[in-house]
């Protein structure tokens, strides 16, 4: 798992960040000034990309947090199952599977697709590994 460390002030909305174990895209920050004797700190809402979770979070702007490294990839779509979708990457033909994406939209295209198999051969995904998790980000067919 690559993760990089950086100071909590330098983050934005939009970007990622660890809680934990569990990767957070950040949808809100704020930035409070110091106190008579305190430090100043940032206030962080996020979510999580597996559960889901939103978090609040308050740590002193000094503070260094874990940043998760995205590895983006396209992969073929092997075979789909009612708990996962098999993929195989494009590049190095390594074999994954991936838990059904939350997404209701990307859930329905590949509910669409496990009814026809033929179709199931040209159909591709967008995937994302971070964290050692892997999140399947867009569903096409050529």
């Amino acid at each position: 798992m690559s993760i990089r460390r950086t100071e909590i002030q330098k983050l934005k909305t939009g970007q990622y960040m660890m809680d934990g174990e569990e990767p957070c895209i950040i949808k809100s920050t704020e930035r409070s000034k110091s106190g008579k004797h305190g430090h100043a700190k940032v206030r962080i809402v996020c979510v999580g990309l597996f559960d889901d979770n939103k978090r609040s979070l308050t740590i002193p702007s000094g503070h260094m947090v874990e940043i998760p490294e995205i590895i983006k990839g396209s992969a073929q779509i092997n075979f789909i199952e009612d708990t996962s979708v098999n993929i195989m990457d494009l590049e190095s033909y390594e074999s994954l599977d991936v838990a059904w994406p939350k997404d209701e939209e990307l859930s329905k295209k590949l509910k669409e697709l496990q009814g026809k198999p033929d179709i199931i051969a040209t159909a591709q995904v967008d995937y994302w590994t971070l964290a050692n998790k892997t999140l399947i980000n867009r569903v096409y067919t050529n």
